[in-house]
């Protein structure tokens, strides 16, 4: 029985997981501008292969959220940039107001913990 404790420990804590340069990010821009970046780094620990990044959005008929790469052959301890950019899909009036996003790394249908909050702020 205490095996079995020690194997589950042992696996969790071996589980990969994401290290983000920032984590929340916040991208600001002017609805008249229509969109806005942040640039961000990211790495795994440990080292893991073909992950593809994943968005979403609070109001997904208002704003869009992309991530670019849209994926990696191989996430590791070297940080990878990627840039983070939010797209009004409205008119600008009808664009302004603050949203939140997420950006999740999934290796086949396994998540990569923790996944990188977004919050968009349209003037």
């Amino acid at each position: 029985m205490v095996g079995a404790y020690a194997a589950v420990g042992f696996a969790a804590s071996s589980a990969p997981k994401a290290i983000w340069s920032a984590n929340p990010v916040t991208i600001t821009f002017s609805g008249s501008a229509g969109s806005g970046s942040v640039a961000e780094d990211v790495k795994c620990a440990p080292k893991i292969a073909n992950v593809v990044f994943h968005t979403s959005v609070s109001n997904p008929t208002k704003v869009s959220l992309t991530i670019s790469p849209t994926g990696e052959a191989t996430c590791g301890p070297a940080p990878d940039p990627v840039t983070v950019t939010a797209h009004c899909l409205v008119a600008a009036l009808a664009c302004k107001g603050s949203y939140t996003g997420t950006v999740t790394i999934f290796q086949g249908y396994s998540t990569i913990p923790p996944s990188l909050a977004v919050t968009i702020v349209v003037t």
